[in-house]
């Protein structure tokens, strides 16, 4: 071609697809997703091809979203890159040059070197028009809703406007040797990057993970904006679970939500901005998690969109300590901000005096000076801010700056009571649970008559629990009744929810609730009458935990002697039994029916030298393992997680910890945990039984 080739005539005569099917790419066959929008070509990357405005060839990369334009934009990419061989840039040409010699050399080639692909007809895509990503072409509209409801979240909050759409149901069939395919249906959470998806961020009951390629780095998951735009905030947490759970929690129809996917890198933050300027958001709420982490996301969010008055930034992140460096020509600001972080360290000293247990302790002391924040003036306007590396500090500096600096958007801080806004969401719904059942009642619905028990009266006996007919009437049914007091303060984390979960999971059901009288300032006391089945299956664990509860210094346990010493005698003889061999269920693999053998027969010795040691619920969770192991292969879940707590106190007990049970119980663990193909193919390496 002799004439002058202009970027216009290479886009007028150049086919991206066949220009990509000459350097090797090949069409993705049985491409639907697009209904006639786009094909998909497959090489060293995967490559969107789609017609634009005025019928041009574009395209994007579904790895790189940096990669995408016209047939221009990708050869000079592949120029500037060399992720193709052959196309590069030659000595004394520039970008441009190399461009347009690459596209002279490809019009010039012969007609019969040059494909020509019979493709379906494809429609101009309408401005403003989203792409679906490939990363959903497994993915359906959310139906199975059990893992999110199982974490709390509501068919209400699931149905809001603001969140449908943004979560989906994804498919993934794993294909097993000699085994029928299964297919493994988990909730999705689409990564959202300037409106198109570009990863998935994937959960379900024991798994979390991403789909292959996902681009988390500048990433959000995002609700939909509210109908009444536009938002007034910018909600953003760590995780869309907690993002749902803050928005069931603090429901706010005119919010956006967005989540990050555990970090909070710069893009994000770039991210997070370009949401606020475009859709005229004027504040930002952050509800990252209410641990270390959590603060310190707060401060790179507030440094990220601190105001050109007096702009901020991370300088360092020690594992120990956060540097901030703030620039302000007007030192007002910082001087407030310096005002309120000598008052954190007044009272952090304060505090360290009283338990230190000398009033005069100088404020030099190492100990002590590791904890508070300190500061440094680098210039004439420049100032640094060392923060330790701990909730409390942060805490402190993140209140301070966001009350006292000028930012682009109003900045919020919102902070769960527990970790994070689902463990919020759990204990509220557990404490709304039990104040229906603890609402004033008469005493003698159920019909217990007023009759005490034939008992040695006993502290702490309620009127419930101390009725002849309630007792005598649950014998007869082959149950046994006693009664759990439980004392606890208004001002720390609730404990009955968790008490309550415990008791149901090893087969005792809560009869009746009431609450009493405290005995002291801000406290809450709580009487529970429980019920069992005699012969319960679960009496091995049941009767452990009730002697782990004896333990607590906030429980007491109010139970006839007679059924007290019964459970324990039963409770004994099945241990027994038990540990003569129970029938185990062959699960095909020899090797992994040897290391269920072998924790078995370990758990056994390890659970006594628990119960000698006090730790009598760890015991009880350890034999409930081994009971499942009778009938499962592998280790998961609940299992796994219950293994992984008895091993934690195992390690706090130097009696223990290293004896040769403890050592055979860890190989047989860590085999079990590995999924079934692969526990095939490595043989255990199980010490022999004691």
């Amino acid at each position: 071609m002799e004439h002058e080739l202009t970027f216009q005539k290479i886009k007028e005569q150049v086919e991206l697809p066949e220009l990509l099917s000459h350097f090797g790419y090949t069409l993705k066959k049985g491409e639907h997703l697009g209904r006639g929008k786009w094909y998909v070509f497959e090489g060293d990357d995967t490559l969107v091809v789609f017609k634009g405005r005025g019928g041009d060839w574009m395209y994007f990369n579904a790895q790189d979203d940096r990669d995408k334009g016209s047939v221009i934009d990708w050869m000079k990419n592949r120029v500037s890159s060399g992720r193709i061989a052959g196309i590069a840039q030659p000595p004394g040409r520039n970008l441009w040059q190399a461009v347009n010699d690459h596209f002279r050399t490809y019009l010039n080639l012969p007609e019969q070197q040059r494909p020509r692909l019979e493709l379906p007809s494809i429609a101009e895509t309408a401005p403003g028009e989203k792409f679906h990503s490939i990363f959903t072409k497994d993915c359906r509209p959310l139906e199975d809703t059990t893992y999110l409801e199982g974490r709390g979240i509501s068919q209400a909050t699931l149905r809001h406007p603001q969140f449908v759409g943004r979560i989906l149901n994804h498919r993934h069939t794993v294909q097993r040797p000699g085994l029928p395919p299964k297919t493994y249906v988990n909730t999705a959470f689409p990564a959202y990057h300037e409106g198109r998806v570009v990863g998935l961020e994937l959960k379900g009951d024991g798994f979390k993970g991403q789909a292959p390629e996902s681009q988390f780095s500048r990433s959000l998951w995002l609700s939909r904006l509210p109908e009444a735009r536009p938002a007034t905030v910018l909600v953003v947490s760590e995780s869309a679970l907690d993002t749902l759970s803050y928005a069931q929690l603090h429901p706010q129809e005119s919010a956006l939500y967005a989540s990050t996917a555990g970090t909070l890198t710069q893009n994000k933050i770039f991210e997070l901005q370009r949401l606020l300027r475009e859709e005229h958001i004027p504040a930002i709420r952050a509800a990252f998690d209410n641990d270390t982490q959590g603060h310190h996301f707060d401060t790179r969010l507030l440094a990220g969109l601190a105001s050109d008055q007096n702009p901020m930034k991370v300088v360092r992140e020690h594992e120990h300590q956060l540097t901030v460096e703030i620039v302000a020509p007007q030192p007002a600001g910082v001087q407030a901000l310096s005002r309120q972080l000598q008052a954190y360290n007044e009272h952090t000293s304060q505090q360290f005096s009283q338990a230190n247990g000398a009033p005069g302790t100088p404020a030099t002391d190492l100990t002590l000076r590791e904890q508070l924040i300190h500061s440094q003036k680098l210039g004439a306007h420049t100032y640094q801010f060392h923060v330790p590396m701990n909730a409390a500090a942060l805490a402190a500096f993140n209140l301070a700056a966001s009350q006292t600096l000028a930012f682009a958007h109003r900045v919020e801080i919102a902070k769960s009571q527990g970790k994070d806004w689902n463990q919020d969401l759990k204990q509220d719904q557990l404490q709304r649970v039990v104040q229906r059942e603890l609402s004033p009642v008469d005493e003698d619905q159920h019909g217990f008559g007023q009759e005490h028990w034939d008992n040695p009266a006993q502290e702490g006996l309620g009127k419930i629990a101390r009725q002849h007919e309630a007792q005598a009437t649950a014998r007869a049914g082959g149950q046994r009744l006693l009664v759990v007091e439980l004392r606890e303060s208004r001002d720390a984390v609730a404990l009955l929810p968790a008490l309550r979960e415990n008791l149901e999971r090893v087969g005792l059901t809560i009869d009746h609730a009431t609450k009493h009288k405290p005995g002291a300032a801000r406290e809450i006391v709580t009487e529970l009458t429980l019920r069992y089945a005699a012969d319960s299956p679960q009496l091995l664990v049941l009767s452990d935990t009730l002697d782990a509860l004896r333990q607590s210094p906030h429980i007491t346990v109010v139970e006839p002697p007679q059924d007290a010493a019964e459970r324990r005698q039963q409770a004994a003889a099945r241990e027994q039994t038990r540990q003569a061999g129970a029938a185990l269920v062959p699960s095909g693999s020899a090797a992994r029916d040897q290391a269920r053998h072998a924790f078995i027969h370990a758990a056994g010795q390890v659970a006594r030298e628990l119960r000698k040691s006090a730790a009598t619920l760890d015991a009880a969770r350890l034999q409930e393992v081994s009971r499942q192991l009778l009938t499962k292969a592998t280790l998961t879940g609940v299992n796994q997680e219950n293994v992984g707590k008895v091993l934690a106190v195992v390690d706090t007990l130097e009696t223990v910890k290293a004896s040769p049970a403890v050592i055979q119980l860890r190989q047989a663990a860590h085999l079990l945990q590995q999924p079934t193909e692969l526990a095939q193919e490595v043989r255990p390496r199980i010490t022999p039984r004691l």
